[in-house]
């Protein structure tokens, strides 16, 4: 900046010499005049000097300034954006962090579920599979990721629907059995995912085998029900026919007419009492007293009860209490506890006279042994009897509403076929619970066990 003011000051010095020369060279000033003007020349560029040197000085202020500022903008722009950078740095690790605990809630919410997952891409590839559906199809292959469906799962229901689903992007449902470690009954829904073009299918199994035993249930107890409540009203009807056809005036058999009508009239009345408890104590409509029982006196009631009839049919009733004197209480209802043990007792004598003995060849008295005894913090009672037994596939049914072993049998021992089902909906109420052992032939072990009450164990 100092070069070029420099430059312009000797340019007006110059360019004023030149003139008063020539001025001088024509006549038209006098040598006075030109060195006046050339002295004026020299004092211009002086003062042209004096003047420009405060502003070259405001000019360099302004630059340094300017320089200043820019240094200071730059600074505050670089802290700017670093403050911004570490934001988005902290943003993105709590974005990170947010997602590995989404991934990791979503995996345990996988795991967790019941139904099996799993998702295929558009070439039913595996993307993701849970273990309920491992469980469900057996697949013990560790890493199945990437791998073509129809390699690991062998059910041609299954393949049929993702085939049906890919081609027609729509939701299809399909059900079929597996077979491979344990029958199951399976529902599977095919559906598309979200996205244009679809980026593959996702696959739910629902295990419905419980549902469909509880169906096959309800069927059953439909037909059972209808069956039960007819065989004595067809006996009821028959009886009653007969006497108005003219066996009512004869004396030797209408007596055994009225007293046939009044057995079937009472176990008719039986089953309906039977039923409406059931369904009492099934909907939690059953009102029981939450008290301290003391079993002791409940099995022996119980013993009581049947002590005739045990007489009548041939067969050894005895109660063997291990637990001493102390007593043995739980919690309950003393009613419900009454009928549990009536229920099984009868159910023993039933199945236990000496008839039923010679099943296996046996010979000796029939025998039904109610034990009573202590074990840690429960108290079980066992109804033990040597009578015909129970196969072991009718093991699992036997407390299902209105099932027989031997439905005749049955029916000509007496009973509703609704005891034992109200037996384990009364232990069950009373945090209880009931076992069978039994072998056809040789007997069998119902085993009830209740938490003893902490301030008697």
């Amino acid at each position: 900046m100092r070069r070029i003011d420099f430059r312009i000051a000797m340019a007006i010095l110059i360019c004023h010499l030149i003139l008063g020369l020539l001025f001088l060279a024509s006549g038209r000033l006098s040598l006075f005049s030109g060195l006046s003007l050339t002295a004026s020349a020299i004092s211009l560029v002086s003062v042209s000097f004096w003047m420009l040197r405060p502003v070259r000085q405001l000019e360099e202020f302004a630059r340094q300034s300017i320089a200043g500022t820019q240094a200071e903008t730059d600074k505050a722009e670089f802290q700017f954006i670093g403050d911004a950078i570490a934001k988005l740095e902290d943003q993105l690790e709590r974005k990170t962090i947010d997602f590995a605990k989404n991934q990791e809630r979503f995996e345990a919410v996988l795991e967790g579920m019941i139904e099996g997952v799993i998702a295929i891409d558009e070439e039913a590839r595996i993307l993701l599979i849970n273990r309920a559906a491992r469980s469900i199809l057996s697949i013990e292959a560790k890493r199945v990721i990437g791998l073509p469906l129809a390699g690991l799962i062998r059910h041609e229901a299954v393949e049929l629907a993702v085939r049906e689903a890919l081609r027609t992007e729509k939701t299809v449902s399909t059900s079929f059995q597996t077979f491979e470690n344990k029958p199951h009954d399976v529902r599977l829904r095919v559906s598309p995912m979200a996205g244009t073009p679809i980026p593959g299918m996702t696959m739910v199994f629902h295990d419905v085998s419980d549902l469909v035993r509880l169906e096959k249930i309800r069927r059953d107890f439909v037909a059972n029900v209808s069956h039960e409540l007819k065989t004595p009203l067809a006996s009821i009807k028959g009886f009653a026919e007969t006497l108005l056809m003219g066996a009512i005036d004869k004396t030797s058999v209408n007596r055994q007419f009225v007293e046939r009508i009044d057995q079937q009239a009472n176990l008719l009345n039986q089953q309906i009492q039977d039923l409406l408890q059931l369904a009492r104590i099934e909907s939690g409509r059953q009102a029981f007293s939450n008290e301290e029982v003391d079993l002791i006196p409940v099995c022996q009631e119980s013993i009581q009860t049947f002590s005739e009839e045990a007489q009548r049919r041939g067969v050894s009733l005895e109660f063997q209490n291990q637990t001493g004197s102390v007593g043995c209480h739980v919690r309950g209802d003393s009613d419900a506890m009454r009928t549990i043990y009536d229920n099984l007792i009868s159910n023993a004598l039933r199945y236990s006279q000496i008839a039923g003995t010679q099943i296996a060849g046996r010979s000796s008295q029939a025998t039904v042994i109610v034990r009573l005894r202590t074990t840690g913090n429960q108290a079980i009672v066992e109804i033990v009897d040597n009578g015909i037994g129970i196969a072991k596939e009718n093991q699992q049914r036997i407390f299902e509403r209105f099932f027989r072993v031997d439905p005749a049998r049955s029916r000509e021992l007496g009973g509703t076929g609704l005891g034992l089902s109200i037996v384990k909906h009364l232990v069950n109420s009373f945090s209880g619970q009931i076992e069978l052992e039994s072998k056809l032939g040789f007997g069998s072990t119902f085993r009830t066990t209740f938490p003893l009450l902490a301030s008697r164990q």
